[in-house]
């Protein structure tokens, strides 16, 4: 509107690049908003730094149309660039504290044309307005990197939070929370078409043999100690992309992506093999344990996430009848 107002008061042809530029830039980062939306739904983030550039652009342009209202003496178009530029750097202060950099720039590019108008305006009284846009400026930009600061405070605290929330605090593990949100995923991943999911995942079901004696014997603290140090052993029987989960007492869960059923087993018979290695935890005695697993598979035995963990929890079942230390997959109703 302000581009509109100086080509209606000056009659000159600047303003009528003024308005080309901003409709130009306008229908630009219109179509980069909406890649970054669709991008952004299929978890990625789209062309940012185009946008921005667009942005950055634009505040530049926006700050050579007000140093032309500014000196053309208008004193009508002066204050309305003298309104658009406190606008813009006051909304920017807020709206984009999240890039502070990037708010600066604006903020620099839109004031610092306006400045230097102001000063060179034949129009009464300009320069002394030109001599507090520094102050007002340098006021708002203070502004702004408090408002970073309580941006990222907040963001921080929702972060840890959420490592709170799904994270074991004794094991350091995730727990059941993030295993049940891990597992609705990749169950959705399975049912998307064969060119974006459908790779075929394992599900085991663990719990130790033997646990309860130990807890008896030596006391809780020995048996926290313990499922300290089961909980590290697990991590290194399984390879770095399989993810451990603590989902109560001595129960574990263990997801493995992208598994065939026989690298499932061989996993299963080394967790067990780790785990029944005596634990040193400075008792005066090594403490022996157990480790049963019972296993399911996806899309096999079902492609949901319920299903799944009753499938394995009753392999595990299956596993812990049959003697301890064992592993079972889970049979198959035949058709």
């Amino acid at each position: 509107m302000l581009a509109v107002g100086a080509t209606v008061s000056t009659g000159d042809r600047w303003p009528y690049a003024w308005m080309a530029a901003d409709l130009i830039l306008f229908a630009v980062r219109f179509l980069l908003m909406r890649e970054c939306e669709r991008t952004r739904k299929r978890g990625g983030t789209g062309p940012l730094a185009g946008l921005m550039a667009a942005g950055g652009s634009w505040s530049v342009i926006f700050g050579l149309g007000c140093y032309g209202c500014v000196v053309s003496g208008d004193m009508a178009l002066a204050v309305l660039a003298a309104l658009n530029v406190a606008g813009v750097v006051g909304v920017v202060s807020s709206r984009n504290a999240a890039t502070p950099r990037y708010a600066i720039f604006v903020m620099l590019a839109v004031s610092l044309p306006f400045l230097v108008g102001a000063l060179l305006s034949p129009a009464p009284g300009m320069s002394i307005v030109g001599f507090q846009v520094p102050f007002y400026v340098a006021g708002v930009i203070i502004v702004l990197l408090q408002n970073h600061a309580i941006n990222a405070r907040m963001i921080r605290a929702e972060l840890d939070n959420r490592d709170l929330a799904i994270k074991d605090a004794l094991t350091g593990l995730p727990n059941r929370i993030f295993l049940q949100e891990k597992l609705r995923g990749m169950c959705s991943e399975l049912a998307a078409p064969a060119a974006n999911g459908g790779r075929p995942f394992a599900v085991l079901s663990m719990d130790l043999d033997g646990f309860k004696h130990v807890n008896d014997r030596f006391g809780h603290a020995v048996g926290d100690m313990l499922l300290r140090k089961v909980a590290e052993r697990l991590k290194r029987a399984f390879r770095p992309g399989d993810m451990v989960f603590r989902i109560g007492g001595d129960e574990f869960v263990i997801l493995l992506p992208d598994t065939s059923e026989i690298e499932a087993t061989l996993l299963a018979k080394r967790a067990i093999e780790k785990i029944s290695v005596p634990f040193d935890l400075g008792v005066g005695t090594a403490i022996p344990i157990g480790l049963s697993i019972g296993s399911a598979f996806a899309p096999a035995d079902g492609g949901e996430p319920e299903l799944l963990l009753t499938c394995s929890d009753h392999a595990l079942y299956e596993a812990k009848r049959t003697g301890k230390g064992r592993y079972r997959a889970h049979v198959r109703a035949a058709n």
